[in-house]
Parts: structure tokens; sequence; C-alpha cells
């Protein structure tokens, strides 16, 4: 059975005093990990929590976080992370949605539980266990627990945790994966990756994130070692990888370069890292040889993935400098395949749906058959992501099906234009939306954010995608702007806000009209 419970039990047998992970100045070892997690088990079952229920957690990235993770799977319950970046109003509806009836709660929102409760919202909510005080608070709680295994029969077809997604075209949706799925999600890793238990890797997503279960539970599974940052700030990831000597570097685009202009970035030593990792959004050649050249580091892997999907393709470090721009061949296990509207495959070389067919998918949405049917048809998870496979495999994303532009009759896809953008050593972030034209149908918005101190107009954007693209790619409008509005739980370019702001700055500075 592979049920993840399993995975603590073990280390904690083999590897007892050994550190599983940190966070801050807080260290916890593989025994210590088990037995509170086992005492929290224990400590649900008598307040009523069962195989199945919901336990919602909301919280930023701390110590007892993992506690309160692997505390509720055991008993076979659901782990229901609450994005920390969600309003009053988000918290209500996964709250609600979810069914929850026990909260976890760091003290800094418990005020907003409060207030929401006061309102008469989250009438379902029985219990609220405070990570910082409260009543009942977490320690007092746990304190007096027996250790043992709490003896739940749980099932790796069970689902033990719900993701919700950052809803940018609707409500959030509650996506369950099972013990299963995570259990092999952690193996396959260190297979793909190459990690064993001398390996550190630095985990900064929030734990609300897929990234921030994927990650640990990878190093976890094999005995290693998992620096949690509290948060992605550039300083901190360089202390972190001096003082605990991290092997392993996963961070997106923009953590990178915000952690490459750190004024001192030279003075850290990084000579413990033997792979970087990077993904989410794309990234240029230029990027990536400036990432592994002042991280002395020679190897780095590109991953591709989803909440839905999971793991779907990885560019190895042997692969990436030969293919930098594209996302690599699919992961280990996975089946890929680019499909139509009609969910035929596509013709070889053409643009299609990727779609994604492994043991890493989603079991389903909560309480909701009509999106599951929509996204999981025969096995295959649709992601929304268009993709083209080149003649040797390797897999490149050209953007969402939803944000593809039809402008003069031709469709032009973003991805590929951002990656033009990026490429421009004065951008430091782009993002491409359509807009209606009278003329066109779509016309083409460059939006694009600057390295500190470096100047660009207009003129000279559209210049540079001229001389990459087809004319019927370049932009018709550019905008310059400050930073990139991102979704609240994955961080990535938020497209519908972006495109009512760039509506918004157009209508006020027609002058940005190239």
């Amino acid at each position: 059975m592979l049920v993840l419970g399993d995975i603590l039990r073990r280390q904690a047998h083999v590897r007892g005093d050994k550190t599983a992970y940190v966070v801050g100045a807080a260290r916890m070892t593989y025994r210590a990990f088990h037995a509170r997690s086992n005492q929290l088990a224990h400590a649900l079952a008598r307040l009523g929590v069962n195989r199945g229920d919901r336990v919602a957690v909301l919280a930023s990235n701390r110590v007892e976080y993992p506690i309160v993770y692997f505390g509720v799977l055991k008993l076979g319950a659901i782990v229901v992370p609450v994005n920390a970046r969600f309003t009053a109003a988000e918290v209500a509806h996964v709250l609600d949605h979810a069914e929850a009836e026990t909260l976890v709660v760091a003290g800094e929102f418990a005020a907003l539980i409060d207030a929401l409760r006061a309102e008469g919202r989250l009438s379902l909510l029985r219990h609220m266990i405070g990570l910082d005080g409260g009543t009942p608070a977490l320690d007092a709680l746990m304190d007096g627990e027996t250790t043992d295994d709490v003896g739940v029969a749980v099932d790796e077809r069970d689902p033990h945790v719900m993701l919700y997604t950052s809803g940018t075209t609707g409500a959030p949706k509650g996506t369950l994966l099972t013990h299963r799925t995570y259990f092999l999600q952690a193996t396959t890793s260190h297979l793909q990756l190459g990690f064993g238990e001398d390996d550190v890797g630095l985990s900064m997503f929030p734990m609300f994130h897929m990234g921030g279960w994927a990650l640990p539970l990878g190093f976890w599974h094999t005995g290693g070692t998992a620096v949690i940052l509290p948060k992605a700030e550039p300083r901190l990831v360089l202390e972190a990888i001096a003082r605990e000597r991290v092997t392993y570097l996963y961070a997106v685009p923009t953590v990178f370069e915000s952690v490459l202009a750190v004024a001192d970035f030279d003075r850290y030593d990084l000579s413990s890292i033997r792979l970087l990792g990077g993904g989410t959004a794309p990234m240029t050649r230029a990027q990536v040889e400036r990432i592994m050249t002042r991280f002395r580091c020679p190897r780095m892997a590109i991953l591709y993935g989803s909440t839905e999907a999971g793991p779907v393709s990885v560019l190895r470090p042997r692969d990436v400098r030969l293919r930098p721009e594209t996302v690599g061949r699919p992961y280990l296990d996975v089946d890929v395949r680019l499909v139509d509207d009609a969910g035929a495959v596509v013709a070889p070389g053409a643009a299609g749906e990727i779609a994604v067919r492994s043991e890493f998918t989603m079991d389903a949405y909560w309480r909701n058959p009509e999106e599951t049917a929509r996204t999981k048809r025969d096995g295959w998870v649709h992601t929304g992501d268009l993709g083209v496979f080149d003649a040797e495999g390797f897999l490149s994303i050209v953007g969402r099906k939803k944000e593809v532009l039809r402008s003069g009759g031709e469709s032009i896809f973003p991805a590929e234009i951002e990656r033009v953008l990026l490429a421009h050593a004065a951008i430091r972030e782009a993002a491409v939306v359509g807009i209606p034209d009278p003329h066109w149908g779509e016309a083409v918005v460059a939006t694009v954010v600057l390295h500190p101190g470096a100047t660009l107009t207009a003129d000279d954007v559209v210049t540079h995608v001229r001389a990459h693209l087809a004319g019927y790619k370049k932009p018709r409008h550019v905008v310059f702007l400050d930073e990139l509005p991102r979704t609240a739980a994955s961080r990535q370019v938020h497209k519908p806000l972006l495109r009512e702001m760039v509506l918004a700055r157009l209508a006020a500075m027609p002058n940005e009209r190239p």
C-alpha cells in the first residue's frame, strides 16, 4: 500500500535522529516529526475527526505545518490548505465549499475567522485550533497524547489533500489528490532527478501550493532534508543555501531574477548546489545560462506540471543547453499527447491542447462532477495549455487554450511572443494579452516590466519582436508596468486582471500605442 504516513514511520525507524526539515531556526528530526504527527492524529480523533473529513489549515509556512499535514492524513482525513493570500470572501468560500468542520489557524488570521463567524458565515465550522494559542491551542491539544501510530486503516486510493485552484476564471475549485498519487510522485522525483538521502532541498513554495508538498515529499521519501522558507525573500534564499548546504534549488524565473539582483550575491557560499530547477513560466536561453553561470552550477532541470496533471515533462540537465526554451520530454511514466477541440491527436508539428495520463493526476474536483468530466476524459487530464512537439520529442508551451489570440484571421500564441520579449536585455518580465480591435478582431498587447535603470520605448519593443517573429505577431500596443498582477495561489500572471489593467491604461494613455 502506498500510504503517505508510511514514509514517516519508516524514516523514523531508520533515520530517526536525522533532520527531516528546517523552518528558520526550528529543526525537526524524523523521529519527532513522526511522533508529533501521531499525537495530533490521536487528538483530532478525540475531537471527532474521521476518515474522509476535511481539516482546513490557514497559515503561512511554519514548523507546525508539516505536522498538521501528516497528522490529518494519518487519520485518513483530507487536508485543505487555505491560500494565505486569499481575501476574507475567498477564505469563506473555500471553508464552506470544502465543508470543513475543523480549522487549524495561525494567530495572524484568527481575527479574520472571528469576523466571518460573527457575520454568520462558516456555520459548518465546529473546531478552531490555534497555532499561536487560543482554545484549544495546537500544542496543548497534542501534549499528553500517545506517540504510537493511530491505527486507522487508510487506503492508497483515499484522497489526502484538497488543493484549491486560483480561480482566475471562476470560483476556486478543490482538486482532490490521493495518497497513491503523491507517494508515486515522491518516488519518481528521485528516480527522474537523482535525489538521495544526502540531498538537501530548498522549498520556498507556500504550503497551500502543490509545490509546497511535492518538493519536500521527494526528499522525505529518500531520507533527505527539506529546508522550508517562510517566504521567497531573496536574501533568505541565499542565507539558507549557505547555512544548510542546500544541494537542490528550485525557483520560478522571477525569484531567480530577484536572487541574482541581490547586491552582495557573490559573497554567499553556494558551492553545495549540485542541481538547479526552474519552471512555471517561460525561460530564455540567456536566462538559463545566466542562472547557471552566476550560481556556478552546470546542471539545471526545467520542469512543467500542474495541480491537476501532476508532473508532465522535464528538460534534463544534459539537454538544458540544447533546448532551453522547451520544457523537455515527458516525465518518467507519463503519457503526453496534443489534441484538438474534438479530442483527436493533432498532426506532427501542430499546436494542440496538452493532455496527460499518468498515476500522478488528480482524482476529481470536490463536489463538481461537471468540471471533473470536462477536465478528465477517458483517463486523460486536459490541462488547458497548448503545446508543440518538435521532431525530437521536446515539448514547447505556446500558451493557454483560452488565451489564443485571433488577429487578422491568424492564430497567435502569447507564449511565443513572451519568450522573444524576455530575450531583450532590458526586459525583466513580460506578458502578452489580446484586446478587442475593430479591424483585426483582436490586437496584441505587450506588457513589459523593465530591469531597474533600464530604458526602452514602445517602438523599441515592437522592433525587437518584429526582428524575430512574423509581422502579424508584433504588438500593436505596448504598456510598461512596475509589476505584473499575479494569482493568489500559483503566483502566475493573472491574465484576466492584466487585460483589465491594459484596457484602462490604454484608455487613459493613448500615447502607449506605437
